[in-house]
């Protein structure tokens, strides 16, 4: 069987119309850009993690637009979760509109993509660094596990389960990860999938993978944490899953300048490297 593809969106910080993200950044061209150098990669679903909005902009049914556009252009679904950016209830009804159900609130989705269970998991947290699954979420979640899917199961959070890996962005993650750590063991999670730190990264919750995407608006300097890479481009991440292997890499639109084919290749390349 074909390896299905997921392309992995996050923090895309979209501004009102008119507005740049931090006075120079173009967050819904970026967001525009990714869109379409993703369908290089013929996408069986593309995932957003979060932060859809920049400080809680009413922005949420043009983006809602947007998805459900290339939702129906691409023939595949649009996932979308909410981050600490987007307010309490602003990822409705209007995304998601392929969603099989939903749990104890709106966001919380069940997606099902050729035989792959992908479950949306809204750890709040608006305007806060640091997000939260509470009992009813855990409950839900664990009642979905207690059976798997055919392809097994991938969780979408905006808030990484694991530590950042720069010490300015430290206590940002989820809220007592080892409580979900204690209900993902044993089950169908092949990978739980993230944003918030906008850098591209990997870890495991206890021996489930962690992948974090690059940002979509912008990515931070690791040399220097406190600085905006705004000229690195527009980030995303591909994850490839075929029956017994799970591929991940991370890439930036602007490879699509060059050669496309050798930009995939090398980041390939790179995201092997660095998921071992």
């Amino acid at each position: 069987m074909k390896p299905l593809t997921i392309i992995h969106l996050s923090d895309t910080h979209l501004c009102p119309e008119g507005q740049l993200l931090h006075g120079s950044i173009d967050s819904w061209q970026h967001t525009r850009q990714v869109l379409r150098a993703s369908e290089h990669f013929s996408p069986d679903a593309i995932v957003v993690t979060g932060d859809i909005a920049d400080r809680g902009a009413p922005i949420h049914p043009m983006a809602a637009a947007m998805f459900n556009d290339i939702q129906e252009e691409f023939g595949c679904p649009v996932i979308t979760i909410p981050g600490n950016h987007d307010p309490a209830g602003s990822v409705g009804p209007e995304f998601n509109t392929q969603r099989l159900s939903i749990g104890p609130y709106q966001a919380n989705t069940v997606h099902e993509v050729l035989g792959l269970r992908i479950i949306g998991l809204d750890s709040g947290g608006f305007q806060l660094a640091q997000g939260e699954l509470d009992q009813a979420q855990l409950s839900w979640l664990q009642s979905l596990l207690a059976v798997p899917a055919p392809l097994g199961s991938l969780l979408l959070l905006h808030h990484p389960p694991v530590e950042a890996t720069s010490k300015v962005r430290a206590g940002r993650g989820l809220k007592d990860p080892m409580a979900l750590a204690a209900i993902t063991a044993g089950t169908d999670v092949r990978a739980i999938l993230c944003g918030h730190y906008h850098q591209a990264a990997t870890s495991q919750l206890i021996n489930i993978p962690v992948l974090m995407a690059p940002a979509v608006s912008y990515n931070m300097n690791p040399f220097a944490p406190h600085e905006i890479l705004a000229e690195s481009g527009p980030g995303f991440a591909v994850l490839q899953l075929g029956n017994d292997a799970v591929n991940w890499f991370a890439a930036s639109s602007d490879q699509r300048t060059t050669k496309p084919q050798d930009a995939a290749q090398r980041t390939s390349v790179e995201g092997h490297l660095a998921a071992n």
